[in-house]
């Protein structure tokens, strides 16, 4: 079953990959390539927790999605590092 999970896991991050670059397209106002390696975070976290850096209502639709999307990660995570599946 646990095997299972880190299938689900690997395949739920896929998608990931693109709403992060979206992500941090938005929040840095950039769109090269490099934004998705370059090692800031500081304007991540903020705008994690405040709309400050989403001007419109895509912008702001976006931000939902990607946390909401970021919430099931880490509850599928929690879920096989501490869950009672075996």
């Amino acid at each position: 079953m646990k095997t299972a999970l880190i299938a689900l896991f690997l395949l739920y991050g896929i998608p990931l990959w693109r709403l992060r670059y979206q992500w941090r397209s938005t929040v840095y106002r950039r769109t090269d390539w490099q934004i998705n390696i370059l090692p800031w975070f500081g304007h991540d976290i903020a705008a994690l927790f405040t709309n400050r850096y989403f001007r419109d209502a895509a912008e702001r639709a976006m931000a939902r999605k990607f946390r909401l999307y970021l919430t099931g990660y880490l509850a599928l995570l929690a879920l096989i590092l501490w869950g009672p599946i075996r």
